[in-house]
C-alpha cells in the first residue's frame, strides 16, 4: 500500500514538472517590470506575455468556471530572443498557467504595478437570491508568479468604466457600476465610495498630470427641483481621487451634460446649445465654464459614432478627433469643426495611437493614417473580438483558429511591422488550443 501511495506522489509530482499548476505553483517571477499595454488586457514582463488563455462570456459562465479555470484561466509564455517556438502540433512551447482565474471576459481588466499584477475576474460570491452574478466584477492582486493571491474588491453592479492610476506612487482602481464611483486602493486593499446616483462620468485611463485627479460625473436634479418647480437639465459635478472632495461645477436649467471621458488634459462632453447637442473640450484654464469651451463637432451627437481625440504632438498640442460620421470614418482638426474624410466604409474603430486608427471589417483588422489614408491590414483572421490590446509592435487579441469547432476565441497576436514594412500578415497563436480545435492530420 505504502508503495502504491508513494507512486501516485510521484506521478503527480512528475504531472507537475509538466503543466506547472496542476498540483503547485512553481513559476518564477520575472526580474523585471512590466509593460502595460493598450486597453489593459495583456501584459509584457521581460521576456513573459501575460494573457488570458480563452474568452469567455460572461452570460456562457455556471458555477464552477471560475473556482479552478483551464484553458480560460491567466496564462503566461516565455519568449526565446523574442520569438514563439511551437510543437508538432501546432501548439505553442514555454506556456505556463499563471493562476486558475478567468481573465478574458467583457471587462477584461489587468495591470502591472512593480512585481504585482492587478486584474479583474468576474465574481463568484452568491447573491442573496444564492445565484452566482458573472457580470459583477472582483479585482484581485498577486505576485507576477502567481502567489499571493488576495481579492480587493468586488462590484455591486456590472463595470460600465474602470481605470488603474497611480498617483504619487499608490495605485489606485477608479471603477463605476452605473450608479455609484468607487475608489481602490491597491496597496492597502481600503475602498470608498467617491460618488453616488451617479448618471454618467468620465475619468482619464491613466495619470499624466493634475488635471487627472478629478472624476467628472453628472447627478440628476432633485425631485422638487424637477416635479415641484418645473427644473430641466443635470449636474455637473467633480470629485477629487486624492482628497475625495466633491463640487459642483456646472448646473445650467434646461441644459443636458454627458461625460465622454478625460484625455489629454481635457474633459471631453456633449452639452445642448440651442436644442441641439454638439461634443465640447474644455481644460476649465479661464474664468469661466463657457470661455474655457472648445467646440468639437457641427454634427450632433446623434450621427456621430466612435468619437475619440487622438494624442499631443511634439508641441504638446491636441491632435484631432476621430469620429463615424454617415458611415464614414472622418477626422476634424481640434476647434476646427471641418470634417475631413478619411475612409469611405464604415468601420469599427478599435483604439488610437499617434496618427493611425486601428479599426476592423468582418475581413480582419486594419490600419489608418489620417495623414495619409493609407490602408495597411494586419490580421486577416475573421472572427475575432474587438478588444484589442497593443505594445508598440503586437497587437493582441481574441479569434478563432482556422480548424475551430468548439466556437471558443483564444489570444493571437500580430505583428505590426509586418504590416508597415510589406512583408505581409504574420499572427501567431499565443493560447494553448482545445483538443477538438487541433488541426487535423493532413492524409499523404
Amino acid at each position: 500500500m505504502k508503495k502504491i501511495k508513494l507512486l501516485a506522489l510521484f506521478l503527480c509530482m512528475a504531472f507537475c514538472s509538466v503543466f506547472f499548476t496542476a498540483c503547485g505553483n512553481s513559476l518564477t517571477m520575472p526580474t523585471g517590470t512590466a509593460n502595460m499595454v493598450k486597453s489593459g488586457e495583456v501584459l509584457v514582463y521581460d521576456d513573459y506575455i501575460y494573457f488570458g488563455g480563452m474568452y469567455v462570456s460572461n452570460a456562457d459562465m455556471t458555477d464552477g468556471d471560475n473556482k479552478n479555470a483551464d484553458l480560460e484561466g491567466l496564462y503566461r509564455i516565455k519568449l526565446e530572443d523574442g520569438k514563439i517556438s511551437y510543437d508538432e502540433d501546432g501548439n505553442p512551447e514555454n506556456l505556463e498557467k499563471v493562476i486558475g482565474k478567468v481573465v478574458g471576459t467583457e471587462n477584461a481588466f489587468m495591470y502591472a504595478v512593480g512585481d504585482q499584477i492587478i486584474f479583474a475576474s468576474p465574481n463568484v460570491h452568491k447573491t442573496n437570491q444564492s445565484e452566482t452574478a458573472f457580470d459583477r466584477t472582483s479585482y484581485f492582486k498577486m505576485k507576477s508568479d502567481g502567489t499571493g493571491l488576495k481579492e480587493l474588491y468586488t462590484t455591486s453592479a456590472t463595470v460600465v468604466n474602470q481605470s488603474l492610476l497611480v498617483i504619487d506612487d499608490v495605485p489606485y482602481i477608479i471603477e463605476y457600476d452605473g450608479t455609484n464611483i468607487v475608489k481602490i486602493n491597491v496597496n492597502t486593499g481600503k475602498t470608498k465610495e467617491l460618488a453616488t446616483d451617479v448618471t454618467g462620468v468620465a475619468f482619464a485611463g491613466e495619470y499624466l498630470t493634475s488635471f487627472d485627479q478629478d472624476v467628472y460625473f453628472t447627478v440628476d436634479r432633485t425631485e422638487e427641483e424637477g416635479s415641484e418647480h418645473g427644473l430641466t437639465g443635470n449636474i455637473l459635478k467633480k470629485v477629487n481621487i486624492l482628497t475625495e472632495e466633491v463640487s459642483v461645477v456646472r448646473q445650467e436649467v434646461g441644459e443636458t451634460i454627458t461625460p465622454s471621458l478625460v484625455k489629454n488634459g481635457y474633459f471631453f462632453y456633449t452639452r445642448t446649445e440651442n436644442g441641439n447637442t454638439f461634443y465640447f473640450a474644455n481644460n476649465f484654464s479661464k474664468s469661466s465654464f463657457e470661455s474655457s469651451e472648445t467646440k468639437l463637432t457641427t454634427a450632433i451627437t446623434a450621427d456621430i459614432t466612435s468619437f475619440t481625440p487622438l494624442g499631443l504632438n511634439g508641441e504638446n498640442q491636441p491632435m484631432p478627433i476621430i469620429f463615424k460620421y454617415q458611415s464614414k470614418l472622418v477626422y476634424s482638426e481640434f476647434g476646427s469643426i471641418e470634417v475631413k474624410e478619411i475612409l469611405n466604409e464604415d468601420v469599427t474603430v478599435l483604439f488610437v495611437d499617434g496618427d493611425y486608427i486601428y479599426y476592423s471589417t468582418s475581413t480582419g483588422i486594419y490600419r489608418i493614417s489620417y495623414l495619409d489614408k493609407q490602408a495597411q491590414q494586419i490580421s486577416d483572421l475573421e472572427n475575432f473580438k474587438t478588444n484589442v490590446s497593443y505594445d508598440g509592435r503586437y497587437l493582441y487579441f481574441y479569434a478563432q483558429n482556422e480548424d475551430n469547432t468548439t466556437g471558443n476565441y483564444y489570444m493571437y497576436r500580430a505583428d505590426v511591422n509586418s504590416a508597415e514594412n510589406g512583408t505581409g500578415i504574420r499572427t501567431e497563436l499565443l493560447s494553448k488550443l482545445h483538443e477538438d480545435d487541433m488541426p487535423e492530420d493532413e492524409e499523404a
